[in-house]
């Protein structure tokens, strides 16, 4: 080799080993980086001698990577749904051990036991009233505090969005600049760290795969094939009213269905409202609203009147078209029985859900609701509901599953009808098949007549001709045909006659049959139990101004105005029937992704905190797992492609070294060059 030569190769090698301790020192320098890849010069020889940097390679594991990527998008939705549950649970005290809701409901029934000890007491009258309104107070608390959360998960939503459509705009530019670099010969190692780091931001939103194109750029999907960067990077857009997720360049409406897992999935299941979320019981699927619905339904059970339900498990909205649901057809007729005869309800064409609660609403002694959970339910307020489904309506709507289909009067006694009831009551027992006229004695015919909440006189006749009542079932039956009014045959067997509309009055008409059956009368009117006083309050809660009791939600509980403002006061005698509802064991709670029976007021209160426990507790575990997988997989990723620094310092010195004998190879090249140059002077 000639000393030109050998000098050349010293040259370049000093310049190459040069450039090796630079990536080196820069590996030290990001030691701790936990987005950088080990990088690492690769050494080529040239051709006449010396070395030469190759290239600058980038240590890198794809399977790693990928099973990261996807534990990462698990963690990210499980962060999300234990967050949100957290805010809820502190929202409801159980994440401290409280349950404020329940408390109160039962310092509610306490209060009520009080005044029933004492109703004459002006303290205990004003407890009860102060207790009502610290429920209602409670209820609406939590009603404001699940907005507030929502309103931060939709700001943690439109965030996500943000920040998706940035990281793939990146990733996008961090594409066209490695394939520049790369057609340039120049390094691309930083830029493809600072990619994958982009690429690990998605991961938390979307579960996505990675491809590697021979130009060096990557291509981004989700594992369901959405195209995320590509040719160019996708923009996407969350509309909340329509509640559907699109991107630029894709002719679907909805994107949703694509989407499997991850923190934009998260936040979007957490507010959702739709019907299969809404009847879910998957931990994080309509979270918010489940709890506005079960809130909303407790609240009602403080109003309900009513002694028998029959509920559908088929979610509706008002302006449903009922007719558009599976075996739901324009033409069938739903035949209800309520304590009397069959009274018929016809589906008409393109008919809402709305709608058709209004007919069943207008039968006698039926009330119908869409209930908090979306479902059609009709409640009687005299009796059983039998149901005939003629062609199938009511089998579309999930309320019968059977054709005809009873649903007993289960429940026992509410607040509302303990308290609000006027009701009146024989001493004779009877069976509902007793002989009036034979086995009592009662003249042929007889008659008396009922009125209720001020609407006119209804006769009722007793006796053997044509439509009278001859058993104790007929007369039941006929009293149940009067709207507002209900009759029973109660343990004892003593007929019972009850209002909860108000103005209930039992005259004696023709041959007194009411003395006859162990009614006491004065002046042949029957007396009641349960009627306000001059100013007692017929209603304890109620709706707000404009809304009827059917329309009680969370949002508008309250107690009656007039007992707020001391205009009117808590009857005085109904304490014994108000306690025996609020501990009567029959109270139900079904939809929503929850389902409580045979419970009291309290139990009501304290399964919905239960299941926002245990529901927390699930959000917790799952998040924790997922934790614990996702740092595992990201120390064994860095481990594999992190910096050693006892690797690179050892790197270090072979390169000093290296340096030092090529220096070393330098001088003596220089040397000779004098040696030379002075031979020839």
């Amino acid at each position: 080799m000639s000393l030109s030569a050998a000098l050349d190769a010293a040259v370049s090698s000093l310049g190459s080993i040069n450039q090796a301790v630079n990536v080196t020192s820069q590996n030290v320098a990001n030691a701790t980086n936990e987005d950088y890849n080990t990088q690492e010069a690769i050494f080529t020889d040239i051709t006449n001698g010396g070395v030469r940097i190759g290239e600058v390679t980038r240590r890198v594991n794809d399977g790693l990577r990928n099973e990261l990527l996807s534990e990462i998008n698990t963690a990210a939705a499980t962060n999300a749904r234990n967050e949100a549950y957290e805010l809820i649970e502190t929202l409801t005290g159980t994440l401290n051990g409280l349950t404020p809701l329940t408390d109160l409901v039962d310092d509610f029934r306490n209060a009520w036991r009080a005044f029933e000890a004492a109703p004459e007491s002006d303290a205990a009258r004003t407890d009860v009233v102060l207790l009502g309104q610290s429920l209602t107070t409670e209820i609406e608390r939590l009603s404001r505090g699940l907005d507030t959360i929502e309103n931060q998960i939709r700001t943690n939503l439109a965030g996500t969005i943000d920040d998706l459509n940035a990281n793939l705009a990146e990733i996008n530019r961090l594409n066209s600049a490695i394939i520049r670099e790369r057609a340039s010969f120049r390094p691309t190692a930083d830029l493809e760290s600072l990619r994958d780091a982009q690429i690990l931001d998605v991961a938390e939103i979307f579960d996505v795969t990675v491809l590697n194109n021979s130009d060096g750029s990557i291509s981004l999907f989700t594992t369901t094939g959405l195209d995320l960067v590509d040719v160019t990077s996708s923009n996407f857009t969350f509309n909340e009213g329509s509640f559907t997720l699109t991107k630029t360049g894709s002719s679907s409406n909805n994107l949703l269905p694509l989407i499997t897992d991850g923190r934009l999935q998260a936040e979007i299941n957490l507010l959702a409202r739709d019907g299969a979320s809404i009847q879910s019981t998957t931990n994080g699927v309509g979270t918010i609203q489940k709890l506005r619905n079960q809130l909303d339904e407790l609240a009602f059970s403080f109003v309900d009147i009513s002694v028998a339900q029959a509920t559908g498990n088929v979610f509706v909205e008002e302006t449903t078209d009922i007719t558009t649901l599976a075996g739901v057809d324009t033409g069938d007729v739903i035949t209800i029985n309520v304590g009397g005869g069959n009274q018929n309800v016809t589906v008409t064409a393109n008919m809402t859900a709305a709608q058709l609660v209004a007919a069943l609403d207008a039968l006698t002694n039926v009330d119908a609701r869409i209930d908090a959970n979306g479902q059609v339910q009709i409640l009687s307020n005299a009796g059983d509901i039998t149901i005939t489904d003629t062609n199938g309506a009511a089998a579309g709507l999930g309320i019968v599953s059977a054709s005809p289909q009873t649903f007993a009067q289960g429940l026992a006694a509410s607040f509302a009808r303990a308290y609000q009831s006027e009701i009146t009551t024989g001493r004779v027992a009877l069976t509902a098949t007793t002989n009036l006229i034979a086995t009592t004695g009662l003249t042929d015919p007889s008659t008396f007549t009922v009125t209720a909440g001020g609407a006119g006189a209804t006769t009722i006749t007793i006796g053997t001709g044509v439509g009278q009542a001859q058993t104790a079932g007929d007369l039941v039956a006929a009293i149940n045909n009067i709207e507002g009014v209900r009759a029973e045959l109660n343990a004892n067997g003593f007929l019972e006659i009850s209002s909860t509309s108000g103005n209930l009055v039992v005259t004696d008409a023709t041959a007194a049959p009411l003395a006859a059956l162990g009614f006491t009368t004065v002046a042949n009117v029957a007396t009641l139990d349960g009627t306000p006083s001059n100013g007692e309050a017929a209603r304890f809660f109620e709706a707000e101004t404009g809304a009827t009791p059917f329309d009680v939600s969370r949002v508008n509980f309250r107690v009656n105005d007039t007992l707020i403002d001391n205009s009117e006061q808590v009857k005085q005698l109904v304490g014994n029937r108000v306690v025996d509802a609020l501990n009567g064991e029959s109270r139900n709670l079904a939809g929503s992704g929850l389902s409580i029976q045979n419970e009291d007021y309290t139990g009501l209160a304290a399964g919905i905190l239960v299941e926002v426990s245990r529901q927390g507790e699930i959000a917790t575990r799952e998040f924790t797992r997922a934790n614990t997988l996702r740092e595992s997989l990201f120390q064994a990723l860095r481990d594999e492609v992190g910096v050693n620094v006892d690797e690179e310092l050892a790197r270090l010195t072979v390169l000093q070294n290296s340096f030092a004998a090529t220096a070393r190879v330098l001088s003596i090249v220089d040397d000779l060059f004098g040696t030379l140059e002075t031979i020839v002077q």
